[in-house]
């Protein structure tokens, strides 16, 4: 095995022929068959194979000359996944490996596995069957070469009870039906060359809604006698679900029309699935041709008319960002999981590009300022961050870059680069760079190559420190003799005051007052620039820059803050981020005041930065040694919070006062900031807020559209009765998935001590995919803070038993137990308590969680005036 553990490279796959017997499914079982024809590279007498959770009962060469060679041994590797088969001669020329084998079904949303559900009209209790291989559990389906390198075409055959529908990466071929009537075998289409994690089937009592393309430009079945067609798409769900995916289909339909042009290479299969799994602990994963989706991130309760706009703005992304894997991941493949980025930063980037096209009202550019580029930033200000192209080395190292890092990240990157030099530009070079390696595998160098050559620039020298170091710069501004203005740059982290990083990164300015018609950039430790006295300097003015921006002299930052109705709503954003994450809580303070005199209604996604900045504030002064600073703040928010009451009650009264409205450009963003706005209102007990939310609960009245807030507030105040947090938590029971995420959310917001435990505990109740949502809610609950690491540390067994088998979930539970301490004792506790623990699957999470306290821990200390409580 080399360092990064692949395969060796003696033969190369050229084709499988994969046949499943699925009959056996209710006993989580099936048998496999599987022919794989090898090119061969360097003679060898021993083939590799990744393999986990199979038995191969029998393996035999079949060579070109139709000879046979019989196996002579078989030995595996647990910790590296790998069959070696040795037979009995060096096999020189191409051959075929047969292999006989049996799997399980898995459990744990990953490989082969089994979804159950209740059934939407009967509710009697059902199963279905589908599969999760990236990033390396195609091995747990059949044996394989699983690395995204290794791409081969597939053959895939199931058989399966007649009741059931079957789905597979390409079209049916071909359906033999037994004598009995009682089984099928389908047989679907060859693919064209793609990777082992891109293969996908699915089986289940499934049904469908079909929609297609505008456009006549793609692939017809193969022997259909026609060359281009619409493209037929289909939403699959459980029975009595598909009509809660018209609105996927419909932004389907737009976006394979839209990339087909913008990339100026039409879809390359015959027809695309949406496939609703009910088990699902990611949002959605784009195999080809056959892309499966979380209910919540493909299906719609209730009309769009009145939706809640935050769930129309998820499947609209997630739909986009899963297509555009089509061409950006799956027609052109990473060659190693150390550029994951190329397919998920990609894919970021273009999806949220896409339904900026298509739903301009949404303010796309704002809304991915806030839960795309802030979010990288955070992560990536810590020490134990990691580079955008990542050093991978075994398959528990590649399930922990799925991270910000690698979509968000990857996304700014690509975000500041795409403004710096044009977006037509730089989707020109997009488009070259998926036409030279169609169907092949590609590297960084490879797509910024392509992007320099359209644009006449060297992106690579540009952008290599960015992809290739951990960090990023924070730019300080400084006025110095002559009119001029000195600008430095240091890694920033946001757990100390000064970085020994030496990393010189390539600065866009970009920006605003009397700079702004120039081009300006950075490329040195330190710059000083010439600018008129009593000029506006504002520096990444629109929040596209990937770096932090610190005015040493105030005088700019207030004179910023002066104009703040001549900066565009993500530049605002961006310069309250700054603030918030570079100076003190007071000057913070102080720059809020700015805001809320400035603002106005229709600045919605503005708005909600400045009460996710209050939030933050309120958790971390509550964990002060006095509640001083905390009552403070609390006075300083509510005061934030009163003249937009009676608006954000009006709206949870009658949610289609500001929904319906489709010409209003604002609607979606003024959605969002009432909510945000009546969640802080109503976790600091607001009087008003707390009674309308208790009638409308009390009355019935509760919708999807006001539910969040509505049981997120009864349940936060100090004396929320248990027979109340019991009536809510019986929801769970047949809830819907959206619907339930809301509930469990909302549970872990308690703040009456009477209710800690029960919310603890709760996880014990939780599906391990729900699991999330209940440690999130906790990270954003200080009250309850000081008993979630005690009781996780008391019951770490049984909730890592309950929650591990998946390593995504384990995973996100630690990073969100971790994010909500404060204090040295407790990292000390952490620490000791972890030592010697096997953390291979979550050590990067871990290892963050522990700078998060200490960051929390200095913030505390700093700005409060206190020690941080332990």
């Amino acid at each position: 095995m080399t360092e990064k553990q692949t395969l060796p490279t003696h033969f190369q796959p050229l084709h499988y022929s994969i046949e499943l017997d699925c009959l056996e499914a209710n006993a989580k079982k099936f048998n496999g068959r599987v022919s794989i024809d090898f090119k061969v590279r360097q003679a060898c007498n021993k083939v590799y194979l990744n393999t986990r959770d199979l038995e191969i009962d029998s393996a035999s060469i079949v060579k070109r000359t139709r000879e046979f060679i019989g196996l002579m041994a078989q030995d595996y590797d647990p910790v590296n996944e790998v069959t070696v088969l040795t037979f009995a001669m060096e096999l020189r020329d191409d051959f075929t490996l047969v292999l006989n084998y049996r799997g399980l079904i898995q459990t744990n949303m990953t490989g082969f596995y089994q979804s159950e559900y209740s059934d939407a009209t009967t509710g009697e209790t059902k199963t279905m069957l589908s599969t999760q291989f990236e990033a390396t559990d195609a091995r747990r389906a059949f044996p394989c070469l699983d690395e995204p390198l290794l791409k081969a075409t597939f053959d895939v055959s199931i058989t399966a009870s007649s009741e059931l529908v079957v789905l597979s990466n390409m079209p049916s071929r071909h359906t033999e039906v037994s004598s009995d009537g009682k089984t099928t075998k389908h047989n679907f289409h060859r693919t064209p060359k793609m990777s082992t994690y891109l293969v996908a089937w699915a089986l289940g009592e499934f049904e469908y809604i079909e929609g297609h393309t505008e456009n006549r430009i793609y692939p017809a079945n193969p022997g259909c006698g026609a060359e281009r067609q619409k493209l037929p798409i289909r939403v699959y769900t459980s029975q009595g679900k598909s009509h809660q995916g018209a609105f996927a289909l419909g932004v389907a339909s737009k976006v394979i029309d839209y990339y087909s042009r913008l990339f100026d290479i039409p879809y390359p299969l015959p027809k695309l699935d949406l496939l609703c799994v009910e088990a699902y602990s990611h949002n959605a994963m784009e195999n080809f041709s056959l892309i499966t989706f979380r209910p919540t991130a493909l299906l719609l309760e209730g009309d769009v008319a009145s939706a809640d706009p935050l769930a129309l703005q998820k499947i609209a992304y997630v739909v986009s960002h899963e297509i555009a894997h089509q061409w950006f991941g799956n027609l052109v493949t990473m060659k190693w999981w150390d550029e994951l980025w190329l397919n998920e930063g990609f894919a970021t980037w273009v999806g949220y590009h896409a339904i900026s096209e298509f739903f301009p009202e949404w303010d796309v550019p704002s809304l991915v300022m806030l839960d795309s580029h802030e979010v990288a930033l955070q992560l990536d200000s810590l020490a134990e961050s990691h580079p955008v192209k990542v050093h991978v080395k075994n398959a528990k190292d590649i399930d922990q870059v799925f991270d910000a890092i690698s979509y968000l990240k990857g996304c700014s990157i690509l975000e500041m680069i795409s403004e710096y030099v044009g977006v037509e530009k730089f989707v020109g070079g997009v488009s070259l760079y998926l036409k030279r390696n169609v169907f092949s595998n590609a590297t960084m160098e490879d797509l910024l190559g392509s992007i320099g050559e359209v644009c006449g620039c060297d992106i690579l020298a540009r952008l290599q420190n960015w992809i290739l170091n951990i960090g990023f710069p924070l730019l300080k501004v400084q006025t110095a003799d002559a009119g001029e203005v000195e600008l430095c740059q240091e890694r920033f982290l946001s757990t100390a005051v000064h970085s020994e990083d030496s990393t010189v990164w390539w600065i866009p300015l970009m920006t605003q007052g009397n700079l702004q018609n120039r081009k300006l950039e950075l490329w040195e430790k330190s710059s000083s620039f010439k600018v008129p006295e009593e000029g506006l300097l504002h520096f990444n003015a629109a929040g596209f820059g990937f770096y932090r921006v610190s005015y040493e002299d105030k005088r700019h930052l207030y004179r910023i803050c002066d104009n703040l109705e001549f900066i565009p709503s993500r530049g605002k954003i961006g310069l309250l981020s700054d603030v918030q994450t570079t100076e003190s809580a007071s000057v913070l303070l102080e720059v809020l005041s700015y805001f809320s005199r400035a603002l106005k209604r229709e600045d919605g996604y503005v708005w909600v930065m400045v009460y996710n900045v209050c939030a933050s504030l309120l958790l971390l002064s509550y964990k002060s040694s006095s509640l001083e600073a905390f009552n403070k703040i609390k006075t300083f928010v509510l005061s934030l919070l009163e003249p937009l009451i009676d608006d954000a009650l009006a709206y949870l009264c009658d949610p289609s006062s500001v929904s319906s409205n489709q010409s209003d450009a604002h609607r979606s963003s003024r959605t969002r900031f009432y909510d945000q706005a009546l969640l802080v209102a109503g976790a600091l007990s607001h009087e008003k807020v707390v009674q309308n939310c208790q009638e409308i609960f009390r009355r019935n009245l509760v919708t999807p559209a006001t539910r969040k807030v509505v049981l997120s507030t009864i349940l936060s105040q100090p004396k929320a009765p248990e027979c109340l947090f019991d009536e809510v938590a019986a929801e769970l029971d047949t809830a819907t998935l959206a619907h339930k995420e809301t509930v469990i959310a909302a549970l872990g917001k308690v703040q009456n001590p009477a209710l800690f435990q029960k919310s603890l505990q709760l996880i014990f109740r939780l599906q391990s995919m729900d699991v999330q949502f209940l440690t999130a809610a906790w990270a954003t609950n200080p009250f309850i803070w000081e008993y979630v690491w005690p009781f996780v540390r008391n019951n770490y067994d049984s909730i890592h038993k309950h929650i591990s088998a998946n390593p995504t979930v384990i995973e996100r539970f630690v990073r969100n137990v971790l994010n909500c301490l404060v204090g040295p004792s407790l990292k000390k506790d952490v620490e000791r308590f972890f030592e010697g623990k096997d953390v291979a699957a979550f050590d990067r999470a871990l290892h963050q969680g522990l700078e998060i306290i200490e960051k929390n821990t200095l913030y505390v200390k700093k700005n409060f005036e206190s020690s941080a409580s332990a």
